[in-house]
């Protein structure tokens, strides 16, 4: 009987759970900023993916690639045809000569759960061609700034893409 006990007060002993935070309708702030500018989700997407083939001064065959394929199979992308995507293309690389603060724009038009894959296309564009130079390192660092990425993320993806250009 006194096992029987002991069972069955185990059964009711105290739960510990970590507290959830509390609901926050200011976490939505970033998500919908009350500064809108005039980059498009695909246009923002199409100048961060060209700025890393672009970053090094040259398009690689195989960066050029990347982005061929990525535009048919993104969904932010594969929507738009050839000429509406070479449209596109001029529009971004105008506004990019233009603009000084032309990489703070595009990421902030860009939705915050997009961030992370963003730079991972980026990177992977950046590895496409088996090189990663000074100056595309330092684009990819200056996106993972503006982004407001963690570092730990980054770090994981950077593993991730450099292994999987590897082979």
């Amino acid at each position: 009987m006194g096992e029987e006990v002991q069972n069955s007060r185990a059964l009711f002993d105290a739960i510990r759970a970590e507290r959830k935070p509390d609901f926050n309708l200011r976490e939505l702030v970033s998500e919908f900023p009350d500064h809108q500018n005039d980059w498009s989700i695909p246009e923002a997407f199409l100048c961060l993916i060209l700025s890393a083939a672009y970053a090094d001064g040259t398009v690689a065959a195989q960066e050029q690639e990347e982005i061929r394929a990525l535009a048919h199979r993104s969904r932010t992308l594969k929507h738009l045809d050839e000429n509406e995507l070479a449209q596109m293309n001029q529009i971004v690389l105008k506004r990019r000569a233009d603009r000084p603060d032309w990489l703070g724009e595009v990421c902030e038009a860009l939705p915050r759960d997009m961030h992370l894959a963003v730079f991972a296309h980026c990177l992977d564009i950046s590895l496409a061609d088996g090189v990663l130079v000074a100056a595309e390192a330092d684009f990819l660092e200056k996106l993972i700034l503006t982004l407001n990425l963690d570092r730990d993320e980054a770090r994981t993806v950077t593993w991730v893409m450099s292994q999987k250009n590897r082979f």
